[in-house]
């Protein structure tokens, strides 16, 4: 069946995708703009009130991002392109243990460097447009601090769910699945696919004080995809990422670490940024070789942008 997206040229394909994105992008802001307008009215009051009816609000309003933004458009996008849909951006039917652990791994020993970078990045001067950038990063703070309210273990869970595992699975499918794979169909250029989708990856979390580290996951996560050409481990790569934050300003209060973590505080040393990022080159090298023997099964016809 030649309609696919697949048999077309790799910019229809492309174009095909964008259009998916804004289309939902316009959908989320219309469903925004009719029920959740009081959320930005709560966003910009320092001093409003956070009713529970509100925070109902802002979980379905998280919810409705990740499936409307990003879910739907992405599995849209795999349905058009290819008579296999879920394996076409990634979605396999089996993953390897080693890079499994190798994956988890990863996230552990590259924190202090990307912590290191987040320091670096939150002292930069952005000039003229410094003031309205502190703006943005004042409502963005605000959103997390309301977000983040928890005093239950369920709220806790209902968190690890909205902002760990919905974020992931929809941000993965939508920035590594579906933008960096037709990136590359178009380029044939892995580097640049991955560079392109990392920093669309870090420009729509709407924070130029975190945007560096933001960045700079988004290159790891890029980097994992396209070796393995298995989503599974860049999504648990992000899901432990987000819940790792989350949970951090659960416990904040039971520990002075978790509570400097919880706030940005904590300082990470120069040599120990680096050893953290030779660690996690070597786990990378591993996760190359290992995606090596791995992928001769995993791969089908539909994986025609695969570049040894």
């Amino acid at each position: 069946m030649k309609t696919y997206l697949k048999y077309q040229p790799a910019a229809v394909q492309f174009l095909a995708f964008l259009g998916l994105a804004a289309g939902f992008l316009i959908i989320d802001s219309v469903i925004s703009s009719f029920f959740f307008t009081d959320i930005t009215k709560v966003l910009l009051d320092k001093n409003a009130v956070i009713s529970p009816e509100v925070m109902v609000k802002f979980k379905w309003a998280q919810l409705a991002g990740s499936v409307v933004s990003f879910i739907i458009p992405s599995l849209l996008f795999a349905y058009y392109s290819a008579p296999n849909a879920l394996p076409y951006i990634g979605i396999r039917k089996t993953v390897s243990p080693a890079l499994l652990m190798a994956s988890f791994l990863l996230l552990v020993t590259i924190q202090p460097f990307i912590g290191l970078l987040g320091e670096w990045n939150a002292k930069i001067n952005f000039g003229s447009l410094q003031k309205a950038l502190l703006e943005m990063e004042a409502l963005y703070n605000r959103a997390l601090q309301v977000f983040l309210q928890m005093n239950t273990f369920g709220d806790l869970l209902l968190n690890l769910i909205l902002m760990a595992l919905l974020p992931a699975m929809g941000e993965e499918l939508f920035f590594r699945g579906s933008l960096q794979k037709s990136l590359l169909l178009m380029s044939n250029k892995p580097w640049l696919a991955i560079v392109v989708s990392s920093a669309v990856f870090a420009l729509l979390h709407g924070t130029f004080f975190k945007i560096i580290p933001i960045f700079t996951l988004g290159l790891l996560l890029g980097l994992v995809y396209h070796l393995t050409r298995n989503l599974w481990y860049a999504i648990l790569i992000h899901f432990l990422n987000n819940a790792f934050a989350v949970l951090t300003v659960y416990y904040a209060n039971s520990s002075e670490t978790l509570k400097k973590l919880s706030n940005d505080d904590l300082s990470v040393p120069v040599y120990v940024a680096l050893i953290s990022l030779i660690l996690g080159i070597g786990i990378v090298y591993f996760i190359q070789k290992k995606s090596i023997e791995a992928l001769p099964a995993i791969l089908t016809d539909d994986d025609n942008d695969y570049i040894a």
